[in-house]
Formats: C-alpha cells, sequence, structure tokens
C-alpha cells in the first residue's frame, strides 16, 4: 500500500509538470481554452455508521486542477487531490476499560470532475455553482497512535486493524461522491466551498461486512479550497 501511496506522488508530479507545459505552449491556441492550477484547503469528514460511534475533525486537501473553458461562462474542472481526513472513533483497550477517544486518519486520491457555471464575470471578479462527479481512491482507517491498534471499538467491539480495508483485503477500494459547491475568483486566485455527499457505502469493503446484520455506513464531508492559476 506505501508503494501505491508513493505511484500516486508521482503521477500527481508528471501531470503538474505535464499541465504546465501544455498549457505554456499551447498560447490560448485549439478549440478550447484551459488553464491549469494548484490547490490547497481545509475539510471536515463525517462518517455515520451502525457499528462505530464517530466524530468529525479537521483534515486537508492538496492537488492540482486542469480546465477546460466551453465559454466565458462555463468550465470542466478535472482534479488530482491527496486528501487527508481525520476523525475520532471511541474505543477501549479491552471489554472491561473505560471509553475513550481515538484518533484516526483516512487518506484518499480523489478525482473530481466539477462543472462550473459562472452566473458573474467581469474583468476581476468571477461568481458561480458548481457540481459534478468525484472518484475516491483507497478506503483504510489508521490509528494515529500505533500504542493503540490492539484496542476494540464501540458499540460492537470491533477490532481497530479491520478499519484499514485495503490491507485487510489486499485490494485496492473505491468510493463516489456528487460534489455541489458555490466559488469565486478573483484574477487567478479562486475560492471553493463544496458539500461532498457520498453515493456509496465505504463499509461495503470492509472485511466485517455483513449483509445479515445490515452493516451501514454514509459519508461525505464539506471542503474549502483555494485554487491559484497560472497565467497561460
Amino acid at each position: 500500500m506505501k508503494s501505491f501511496k508513493i505511484f500516486f506522488f508521482i503521477l500527481l508530479i508528471s501531470f503538474s509538470n505535464s499541465q504546465i507545459q501544455a498549457q505554456f505552449r499551447s498560447n490560448g491556441r485549439g478549440l478550447f481554452e484551459g488553464r491549469f492550477g494548484i490547490t490547497a484547503g481545509y475539510t471536515n469528514y463525517v462518517l455515520e455508521s451502525n457499528v462505530l460511534f464517530t466524530k468529525s475533525q479537521p483534515g486537508y486537501l492538496l492537488g492540482v486542477v486542469s480546465t477546460v473553458e466551453f465559454t466565458d461562462y462555463l468550465e470542466l474542472q478535472v482534479g488530482l487531490n491527496y486528501m487527508h481526513h481525520r476523525m475520532k472513533f471511541v474505543g477501549k483497550s479491552d471489554l472491561e476499560a473505560e471509553p475513550e477517544d481515538l484518533n484516526f486518519r483516512l487518506e484518499n486520491f480523489d478525482i473530481p470532475l466539477i462543472l462550473n457555471y459562472n452566473f458573474f464575470d467581469n474583468d476581476e471578479w468571477k461568481i458561480g455553482v458548481n457540481a459534478g462527479f468525484t472518484i475516491s481512491l483507497m478506503q483504510s482507517y489508521t490509528c494515529a497512535d500505533d500504542s493503540k491498534e490492539d484496542y476494540i471499538l464501540e458499540p460492537v467491539n470491533l477490532d481497530v486493524k479491520y478499519l484499514n480495508f485495503d490491507q485487510e483485503n489486499e485490494s485496492l477500494s473505491f468510493n463516489t461522491y456528487i460534489p455541489l459547491g458555490v466559488g469565486a475568483e478573483f484574477k487567478n486566485i479562486a475560492c471553493n466551498l463544496r458539500y461532498n455527499m457520498g453515493l456509496s457505502d465505504p463499509f461495503r469493503q470492509a472485511p466485517f461486512y455483513n449483509a445479515a446484520f445490515e452493516t451501514k455506513a454514509k459519508q461525505n464531508f464539506y471542503s474549502v479550497s483555494f485554487t491559484y492559476f497560472f497565467d497561460n
């Protein structure tokens, strides 16, 4: 799994370099004009499950984005983001111990395809709405404290290690979201506020998944991101 993450970081860098070169060499020629930018932001991930007690925590995202501009008001944005979500699960060292909050992290690579419509556009400001579809690769919750990897999680006493879905299943999981948001851009700096609604049940990949018990989970996250677009 570590080698897979390294591969994606290399892919991210390669994508950045190729897009920068393509954008600066194109000089605005072609059927569509496009832009390239880098993105960073804040996330707040929410997981609702019938087998875990959870609490949301702040996280962050880093990525790159390339656009295809159809008109002055309509453009398609394609991105590649590294997502670092954080949360707390309620657990304990054994059945007799007192429950406590355990810090966890969830690392994903997201590929969002966003259609952005600017209903206001002048020489400096753009304001619009956006929606699209996101594919999220990998689904492994890891405990931030290695000394607590043998804990159990309430309310059904799941082993902590079972939340590392990809490692336990030895496969690459993926999930899907629908992002909905609003954005504003001043010159070449854009800000986006989005609600990312999860479509798939992330626990369908879990080693403890049990259809008879109706193991269920729903995930979504909020994000506030800033993008810097390089000049063409």
